[in-house]
């Protein structure tokens, strides 16, 4: 057993010395094969020697210790004969304990072979049984002594000495072959791995280099693949990451060129008529009044960009926590329109709402005024004077559709599909007579996701426009 195991460690350690272990993960899989088989193989040297050997001694100690007690003692040498012929050993017949070392053929002490204890065995006439080994372990023995009794006396003592040297033998040389069996399966294992993992590495070293690439901010960088496995489904995640990162990119991109945009030519008024104020370019009151509303416009234009850059930056990046509660929507639509009824009175907008009290719905009321606030200031922004509005709630099953109509200017059909994308303006888009920032609609249509909601646009140029918000409703069942 020794031997065995001190060849599984010279394994191991070769192997590791010739993958200088490195850590890679090939590596660690052959290792981990090299690892269980040659551990199989110890664990069934192992076995065999206790369940096999330790059987075998088993059984023959009760074999022959059985043979010894059925010896008659009244015909003791025809006995001994049938008995010597039955397990083809010699029954040494000894008339004294002192007799037995003369007829070992090992240099052992005395007392290895019977002690004190063993004497008082024999004198209540059991069978003693002891297994023996050379001082230089060359030989091993199991010794057999019985005593025949006569008148509560020793008469004399059977003896048998039986050599177990070929039972280790025949485990060692069995180990030899198991041993050198696992050595071939170790060769085969890895031989088949290589065969049907290989390309599981090679992907893997794609992956790698893949990686390196796209930090290095090539996002065109792929790994192409038809595996179903697990690595196929990293390549694809991979690849699915790769492009997220370059749309993220050109979405980054486009939004800081955005950005400098719309924030520079308002900048550039606010310098520039600043600069004419303070030169006393601008001469009589009035037109320095036009002055001082178009800086004071510019301004307020800068700051609601601003607002609405971090708006939708947190939308964006969905770092946005809504504070939602129940709220009865017919009040809070009139709670918000109340802002608007001098506006609406200054250009002779009529407001019509048609509303259902008895609707619940689960929202943030901040963020929710500032869904209608975005939607009412467009209506307004493009409706002509003595123009109306109306306002319509419809319960549905478990939605409510809010309705916002106007019969402004209108939105083309070619707008239509891009007017929610961030900075389009569809009407007069290079003008800056309009204070929109081309983010409400954005802001709205993301804040309606995050309220579990929808929202839709219907248009015709030059009749007028209408937006729907549908919002999921409290049920009886859940308040």
């Amino acid at each position: 057993m020794k031997q065995v195991w001190q060849l599984i460690n010279k394994s191991i350690i070769g192997l590791k010395r010739d993958m200088k272990f490195n850590s890679s993960i090939k590596q660690k899989h052959r290792l981990l094969i090299v690892t269980s088989i040659l551990l199989t193989t110890f664990l069934t040297y192992s076995l065999l020697n206790i369940f096999y050997l330790n059987s075998h001694e088993r059984n023959m100690k009760v074999y022959i210790g059985n043979l010894l007690t059925e010896i008659d003692t009244n015909n003791l040498q025809k006995s001994i004969d049938w008995t010597e012929a039955s397990l083809n050993l010699n029954i040494y017949v000894l008339e004294n304990v002192e007799d037995l070392l003369s007829k070992i053929p090992l240099d052992i002490d005395k007392k290895r072979v019977l002690s004190d204890s063993d004497i008082q065995q024999l004198e209540r006439g059991n069978t003693v049984i002891n297994k023996l080994k050379t001082p230089d372990l060359s030989l091993n023995l199991l010794v057999f002594i019985h005593p025949i009794i006569e008148n509560n006396e020793i008469e004399n003592l059977l003896f048998i000495h039986v050599p177990i040297n070929n039972i280790e033998e025949d485990q060692t040389t069995f180990a030899g072959y198991t041993t050198l069996l696992a050595i071939l399966s170790v060769g085969l294992t890895i031989l088949i791995t290589k065969k049907t993992l290989g390309k599981s590495y090679r992907q893997l070293k794609d992956i790698k280099l893949a990686a390196v690439e796209v930090s290095k901010g090539n996002f065109d960088a792929k790994i192409w693949t038809n595996s179903s496995d697990e690595i196929g489904e990293i390549t694809e995640v991979f690849n699915s990451m790769s492009i997220a990162l370059k749309n993220d990119r050109i979405r980054t991109k486009e939004f800081m060129e955005d950005i400098s945009h719309e924030i520079k030519t308002p900048l550039a008024l606010v310098k520039s008529y600043n600069q004419a104020l303070m030169d006393q370019m601008i001469q009589g009151q009035e037109e320095q009044q036009k002055c001082y509303h178009v800086i004071d416009r510019e301004t307020n234009r800068l700051q609601k960009l601003i607002q609405n850059f971090l708006d939708f930056s947190k939308l964006d990046a969905q770092s946005v926590e809504l504070q939602r509660q129940p709220m009865v929507l017919a009040q809070s639509i009139e709670e918000m329109m109340m802002k608007y009824k001098l506006i609406f009175d200054e250009k002779n907008i009529k407001l019509n709402m048609k509303l259902d009290y008895a609707i619940i719905i689960h929202a943030d009321e901040e963020r929710l005024e500032q869904i209608f606030q975005n939607i009412i200031q467009n209506a307004i922004r493009y409706s002509k004077d003595e123009a109306s509005i109306d306002i319509i709630v419809e319960r549905k099953a478990t939605t409510c559709v809010v309705a916002i109509s106007d019969n402004g200017v209108g939105i083309s059909e070619e707008h239509l599909s891009v007017i929610t994308n961030r900075f389009i303006r569809v009407n007069k888009v290079h003008s800056r007579n309009e204070s929109g920032t081309g983010l409400g609609l954005s802001i709205v249509e993301k804040l309606m996701t995050l309220h579990g909601g929808k929202m839709t646009i219907e248009s015709e140029l030059g009749v007028g426009t209408t937006v729907k918000l549908e919002f999921p409703i409290i049920t009886l069942d859940e308040e």
